[in-house]
């Protein structure tokens, strides 16, 4: 169940959030709701209404489609950089994907009407999640390519390497089994693809957490769909960073948990 905190609102560690000028962060700090977001808690389910929006700020969300007999593959993920859902600040009334909860963490929640009604004024946020939306769409079209042309091993390294770059840590609670959920594979087959990994000193597995300790060895065994859509994210958020924004400092809180403190830096997606 998500866990939400009324009473306390830190500066915004979504890269995302981060873009909008100070005035208009300051407007819009007021209807968001920071939460807390278990692994595992499904957001919305396909075809189902969308009532609100969620940004990610040390949480990471899955996209997945459904198939009609149940199986489902992940076609993105989001964390700070991004927010969920896409398809519905397009326009649609419900998303066609399941989003889930694969890194517990914290972030926002803003009711969908409220955000509609920031992005008519006329300000920045229309533009920064324009630009977050077109990253979103080159990151689901690479996926699909990578899916009909690349290795499982290949998928592999670049399904880790995605999620390293929404942590700050260098170890991911994965399990082979969740991995091969995310990935639409056999669970026999990412354990063959991670334990040569790990023979090669890339990866360490244990318990059900996997320890990068090469990162440079992980992008060499990738194939080339990490670093192409690595590359369009980096050049739409430069972008963003260009136009430029004041940063404001708000006195810090921490959760009631106390498990988001604001002082952790904006991550380095």
């Amino acid at each position: 169940m998500i866990l939400t905190c009324s009473t306390a609102i830190c500066t915004p560690r979504s890269r995302l959030l981060a873009a909008l000028p100070a005035t208009e962060w300051a407007r819009v700090r007021d209807n968001l709701k920071p939460i807390f977001m278990p692994r595992a808690d499904v957001l919305y389910e396909p075809r189902t209404p969308v009532d609100h929006i969620y940004f990610p700020t040390t949480s990471i969300i899955s996209l997945l489609h459904v198939l009609s007999d149940g199986r489902a593959d992940a076609v993105a993920l989001v964390g700070g950089e991004g927010f969920a859902s896409v398809t519905v600040f397009l326009g649609g009334d419900s998303a066609p994907c399941r989003a889930v909860v694969q890194s517990e963490g914290w972030g926002y929640q803003i009711q969908r009407d409220l955000l509609e009604q920031e992005c008519e004024r006329g300000g920045s946020m229309r533009g920064v999640l324009l630009r977050y939306a077109q990253s979103y769409i080159a990151q689901v079209a690479q996926t699909g390519v990578c899916n009909r042309h690349h290795s499982i091993d290949q998928q592999l390294c670049r399904w880790l390497l995605m999620f390293l770059d929404r942590q700050t840590s260098n170890e991911l609670a994965l399990t082979h089994e969740r991995i091969a959920e995310i990935m639409g594979v056999r669970r026999e087959s990412v354990t063959v693809a991670a334990t040569k990994l790990q023979v090669a000193g890339i990866i360490r597995y244990h318990h059900g957490r996997i320890a990068v300790v090469e990162r440079t060895g992980l992008e060499a065994h990738s194939c080339e769909c990490y670093a192409t859509a690595r590359r369009e994210t980096d050049r739409l958020m430069e972008a963003q960073t260009a136009v430029g924004r004041a940063r404001i400092e708000i006195p810090e809180r921490l959760f009631p948990t106390g498990e988001m403190p604001c002082s952790i830096p904006l991550q380095s997606y």
